[in-house]
């Protein structure tokens, strides 16, 4: 399946709506959709997981610079809706404790305790 990246305002947060697969092809789009949330000065990021089928490496590079960015920022970066796959992925390369998950998207607007709350920070 082709990647499709969506990006909407909700509340505070950008929603980044990943469909499809994300690999090194596929990273300078999602690039392009972070680098725009970030300018239009919305530092409150939140990937919407539901849709994207994989991710590698250079994908996951990226969501861990777009919440180093947003902190930096003085804002955050959170993941939602997670598939097992994507899940067992973040927690065996030891992200997810870089990220607060959330099971779903309207636990994540409505600011509900993660299901995995960030233990690190990154620079």
């Amino acid at each position: 399946m082709p990647l499709q990246i969506s990006g909407e305002r909700h509340r505070a947060f950008t929603v980044i709506r990943i469909v499809g697969e994300v690999d090194k092809t596929e990273e300078p789009r999602l690039r392009e959709k972070i680098d725009e949330a970030l300018a239009s000065g919305s530092p409150r990021l939140l990937f919407d997981l539901s849709s994207m089928n994989f991710i590698d490496s250079c994908g996951l590079r990226l969501l861990v610079q777009a919440s180093s960015r947003a902190h930096r920022c003085g804002g955050t970066c959170a993941l939602c809706c997670l598939k097992p796959s994507t899940r067992r992925l973040m927690r065996l390369t030891g992200l997810d404790a870089a990220f607060d998950v959330y099971p779903t998207l309207g636990d994540a607007l409505a600011e509900a305790r993660p299901e995995s709350p960030a233990t690190v920070r990154l620079p």
